[in-house]
Parts: structure tokens; sequence; C-alpha cells
């Protein structure tokens, strides 16, 4: 199964429920994009956030210290993306997320070899690739980070891999030939006329 996920970054309450208005309805899962200007440049999110239900949200932190931030989560965010480049511990990381009831993905800079997740490839949920510098929408995608995704597919054939960033149906398409499975979305699809119509374009791609 392939998912299409929007990506959100925001930088007020406001700005969060107009992204979320425009996506409701074509989508059953949303990426929110939490950063902490530390970690990446940027901030968004850094607020206590509110979501509206009927939608399965996961949050990529890109945040450098994200054991802080998850407790505030477990109650409404369904899967956590952790940065290994973030974790002191990831093993410990990994338990402490999974207690408070998250289903746990992994991600990876573009710079960050596969060796750093390849022992926990069996007890997390997914790896979450990127393939862009993270830290704001419309970043340059990096073909090269397909190769981990094509390293980890052949590792495991049943491992969720999500990219996330650059994403368009050209992109998408050379992503999923790699072997991922989830594609995460921003500026193609949040800034895009008709959000309905950009989904389909992307899912019609990796189909």
């Amino acid at each position: 199964m392939t998912v299409i996920v929007p990506a959100i970054i925001a930088g007020t309450q406001d700005e969060l429920d107009g992204m979320l208005d425009k996506v409701q309805g074509n989508t059953e899962r949303v990426m929110l994009d939490f950063m902490d200007g530390v970690f990446v440049p940027s901030k968004s999110l850094a607020f206590d956030i509110a979501l509206p239900k009927g939608i399965d949200y996961e949050a990529h932190l890109m945040v450098h210290n994200p054991l802080d931030l998850i407790d505030k989560l477990s109650d409404i965010i369904k899967i956590v993306q952790l940065q290994v480049e973030s974790l002191k511990n990831i093993e410990n990381a990994i338990n402490g997320a999974k207690n408070l009831g998250f289903d746990v993905y992994l991600a990876l800079n573009p710079d960050t070899p596969i060796k750093m997740v390849q022992s926990y490839l069996d007890v997390i949920d997914g790896v979450l690739v990127m393939t862009v510098q993270p830290g704001k929408y419309g970043s340059k995608f990096l073909p090269s980070a397909l190769d981990k995704v094509k390293k980890l597919r052949e590792m495991n054939a049943e491992l969720t891999i999500e990219v996330d960033g650059g994403m368009n149906p050209d992109t998408a398409r050379l992503a999923k030939k790699a072997g991922a499975n989830i594609f995460a979305s921003g500026s193609y699809i949040m800034k895009s006329g008709d959000i309905g119509a950009a989904i389909k374009r992307l899912q019609e791609a990796v189909t």
C-alpha cells in the first residue's frame, strides 16, 4: 500500500488551522513538522497545538530534545518520527516513545548513514528518509538520498519506508522505484491551487 501524506509547517495555531482545513476530506494522514530553531534554523509548531479529530497525525520532530516534547503529544499523535542525529541513546528513545503508545519511526538526514538505524529495523515501525536538507518548504531534492531507500528495502522487504522532501509526481515516482511506500509532500501539496488534485497526482505517480 502506498500513502500520500501532506506535510505541514506552521508558525501559529491560526496558520495550522487554516492548513488543516485545506486538507480535510482529501487525506486520512498528515505530517506535522515540529522545528525548534536549534536542530534546524526554522521554527514550526513551537506552541501547544490543538488538533481536530478524524485524521491520523505523524509528528516529525526536528528538534534538539525530542523526548522533552513527546509527553505532550501522546494523546493526539499516532506516529512519532525521531531524528537519530538528535538522540543521545537511540534504544532508550525508542523504548520511551513506545511506552507512551507511539508508533516509532527513525528519521535520517541526507548525510546520515543507514548504519545508524540498521540495528533497530526489527523493533521500530518505519524509517523516514529525508530527501532534502530539512527545515523549510521548497528545499532542493537530493536524488542521492534514494540510495538509502534502496538499501533499506534490500535489507527488509516488509519495512515501512517514508520519504520526505521535494516530493512531486516525478520525484515520488523515483522514490517508489527505489522502494519507498509512504510519501510526505509539503510545498507541492500545500502551495497548490487544488490540494485534492495535487494529492491525486502524487497517488497516481506511485500506484
